[in-house]
């Protein structure tokens, strides 16, 4: 299963733009939060600070009036007031007291129960005065029915200032407990209107029966200029018409009136949408900005990264002549100069590896070719002791069979031989044996004449025949020993059959074991010699095979390379 690779330089880019942009877009959110935060209060504050000051102009103005229109009720007597004009220039000199102390242009008037008018800043009386004159209604009747307390009211503005209402401050002149007169304070729609008018914030005061004697747009208003019921609501945001306000409310005297304070935000709101907007096209730009930027640095700063893990990719692949060139004078710089280095002493390193590894099989071969078994050179001496006297020239052969064997074995020529060669002293070897054995001996040999020529190693049939023979004759009298040489999909198969003992399972698998055993400690040394010899020289893919059952013998086979012999 492939192992996913991380490439530096990946979590490098990765890395760099997540620690760049995180704080930007941290900033960013503080940033928004701080505006949202500011802007909110400031809404707030403003709103807040308005209707407060409306509140306070409304109460500290009412409040005033009242009183003063009480004090003046008590200092007035409408007898001396008629023909004493002392009395009247002091009464005068208070009202313009009064008023001026106030701040806030204001009419006053005193009439007596005929609604004369005795004393008056204005040169004509007000509409209220002609209706009072024909019907006991409005405030000169609020003042009759509560003749004891000074009492305000709204009446709509004399000076036709659209829809609004004066505000109407009055008092009853009492004398013995009797009605002889009335003092009225008249603050124009006008003046009231001009403190309250702000561009940010609208003010609307409202009575306990929803109408609107003050509002600075009549956009709040319904019908019979009442106030419309969707802005009557408490404090907070809130939508109408398509239109987001923050709103405020708060009871002066005594809750007899009530002041709302609105602030339009619909166009705050689509700047700061706008302003968020535009917050978040630089964040995608600076982003992409970052992001491109990133990934050039990394690629320029890495690049050196990308050569030496190619370089070592081939050094890994097996390609040791890949030579690195970093000029950067820096750290890269020195691994480039001791990879270099390091590449050279690899490559003498494996060569000299190589010359003493190819020294070492060689000598491990000679030496499995060396080892003769002297069992068979004992035995076979003793043969000849004993042929010298019943068969001399039967001795004569054995001698110099055997003297063909030994010369071949401690020969120095090349460890490669043909087929025929290795044949003619495997001949000679199964001669002898024939000679000590009889005809309770037999062999075959079968070689295809286009096989004759293959190279083969030296001495590498005559252990398996004589395994045959020391194992073989246990148990059987006449044995016959098969050679059969045969070349199948490219591969050289010498195939060595006896008919006799049979192999039993055991010891079958405990020679396979030691055929592929790095070290062999079991008394067969011709098989794995062979088997030794054939894998240091051509690999593990060659070999010996061996096989055998009860009744039909062993069948060993000898797998090698086709290389033909000129």
């Amino acid at each position: 299963m492939s192992r996913k690779v991380n490439h530096l330089k990946d979590e490098l880019r990765r890395t760099f733009t997540i620690y760049a942009l995180i704080p930007i877009f941290i900033i960013s959110i503080i940033v928004f939060i701080l505006a949202f935060a500011y802007w909110n209060t400031n809404v707030l504050e403003r709103n807040h600070n308005r209707l407060n000051a409306s509140c306070d102009m409304m109460s500290t103005m009412i409040s005033n009036y009242l009183d003063n229109a009480n004090d003046i009720a008590g200092l007035c007597n409408m007898n001396v007031l008629r023909d004493n004009n002392t009395a009247k220039a002091k009464i005068y000199e208070k009202l313009y007291q009064y008023t001026n102390m106030i701040g806030v242009h204001t009419d006053f008037y005193i009439f007596d129960t005929q609604m004369n008018r005795l004393i008056s800043n204005q040169i004509q009386d007000p509409e209220f005065a002609e209706l009072a004159r024909t019907a006991d209604w409005g405030i000169i009747g609020q003042i009759k029915r509560k003749s004891m307390e000074p009492i305000f009211t709204f009446a709509n503005s004399i000076h036709g200032f659209d829809s609004q209402m004066d505000l109407i401050i009055g008092k009853a002149i009492l004398e013995e407990g009797k009605i002889t007169g009335y003092v009225l304070f008249v603050v124009p729609a006008a003046q009231i209107l001009s403190a309250m008018t702000n561009p940010d914030v609208h003010i609307v005061v409202k009575d306990r029966y929803d109408y609107m004697p003050i509002c600075t747009d009549d956009f709040f208003g319904a019908a019979m200029n009442k106030m419309k019921p969707e802005f009557q609501h408490g404090n907070g945001y809130f939508s109408f018409a398509d239109t987001k306000y923050y709103s405020s409310k708060k009871a002066i005297l005594d809750g007899e009136l009530t002041v709302y304070a609105f602030t339009s935000i619909g166009g705050i709101v689509s700047q700061l949408v706008n302003a968020v907007m535009i917050l978040i096209g630089v964040l995608i730009i600076v982003s992409l900005s970052i992001v491109i930027s990133v990934k050039k640095q990394v690629e320029e700063k890495t690049k050196m990264i990308d050569q030496l893990v190619e370089a070592f990719s081939a050094v890994k692949q097996g390609n040791l002549d890949m030579r690195l060139s970093i000029n950067t004078n820096n750290e890269f710089e020195i691994i480039g100069e001791a990879y270099n280095r390091m590449l050279f002493s690899l490559k003498e390193l494996m060569q000299t590896n190589h010359e003493k590894a190819r020294a070492t099989v060689i000598s491990e071969i000679k030496q499995l070719e060396s080892q003769f078994n002297p069992h068979f050179l004992f035995n076979t001496l003793e043969n000849i002791k004993f042929m010298i006297k019943l068969d001399p020239a039967a001795a004569n052969k054995m001698i110099i069979a055997l003297s063909n064997i030994l010369r071949y074995s401690i020969s120095t020529s090349s460890s490669g031989v043909t087929i025929q060669e290795d044949m003619e002293y495997t001949q000679s070897y199964l001669d002898i044996q024939k000679y000590r054995f009889g005809n309770r001996l037999n062999y075959i040999l079968q070689i295809p004449e286009e096989l004759k020529h293959c190279s083969v190693p030296k001495l590498l049939i005559q252990p398996i025949i004589e395994n045959a023979v020391k194992y073989g004759f246990h148990d059987c009298q006449h044995m016959l020993v098969e050679i059969e040489i045969k070349m199948i999909e490219n591969t050289l198969v010498l195939t060595i059959t006896n008919n006799g003992t049979a192999i039993d399972e055991q010891s079958l698998s405990e020679i396979r074991a030691m055929l592929i055993s790095p070290a062999n400690v079991s008394p067969h040394s011709g098989l794995y010699n062979v088997n030794r010899r054939i894998q240091l020289m051509y690999g593990d893919s060659y070999g010996v095979e061996i096989d055998g059952s009860y009744g039909k013998g062993t069948i060993v086979k000898i797998l090698l390379p086709i290389h033909r012999k000129q």
